[in-house]
């Protein structure tokens, strides 16, 4: 039972931080919920979303409520492909900050590897759900086109690397591997 709570807007953590917290509260204060619980609330964001301050603030929040041993089952998952809008993220800059904090398991797979994702999300909710406190999923993708109708990506990207980013589609590289199997 998961409680989806995606996006791809930073302001959307907050909510998800609550969600998870109500999880656990409405039991112990003894309030009927719609949640079973063992359920987590998922809140997916990118990279650049990821340095929001909206969104720093709640994973800070999440840690915090974990620390003080409370029930934090909150999966936060940051689909990074690289790109905020039209300025790169610094390479490694998720996996540095995000990989190594304490009240933050951080779980990381390639986005492109269906199979791999599938086992690390799988992980990454177990783990949510077995020792309710929070999972940070780094999800390693690719951004097709640009980020808005506005969104002129041959202005800051070479075509070549635009089109070296069709190769690594998650879809054509499942694909690939539904053709192989």
């Amino acid at each position: 039972n998961v409680i989806p709570q995606t996006s791809t807007i930073a302001s959307h953590l907050p909510r998800a931080l609550g969600v998870a917290f109500s999880i656990a509260r409405a039991r112990k204060l003894g309030v009927e919920s719609a949640w079973p619980t063992d359920a987590l609330a998922v809140c997916s964001f990118g990279d650049a979303s990821a340095n929001h301050s909206t969104a720093v603030g709640a994973i800070n929040a999440a840690m915090h409520t974990a620390y003080q041993g409370l029930p934090m089952p909150l999966l936060l998952v940051c689909e990074d492909n690289g790109i905020g809008i039209s300025t790169r993220t610094p390479q490694g800059w998720i996996a540095r900050t995000y990989d190594d904090r304490e009240g933050l398991r951080y779980f990381s797979a390639d986005g492109r590897d269906l199979p791999s994702v599938l086992a690390v999300a799988g992980e990454a909710a177990t783990f949510v759900r077995t020792h309710r406190k929070p999972a940070f999923l780094h999800l390693r993708t690719v951004r097709l086109m640009g980020h808005a109708g506005s969104d002129y990506e041959p202005a800051y990207r070479k075509p070549d690397e635009i089109t070296a980013d069709f190769a690594r589609d998650p879809l054509t590289c499942t694909a690939r591997l539904l053709v192989e199997a």
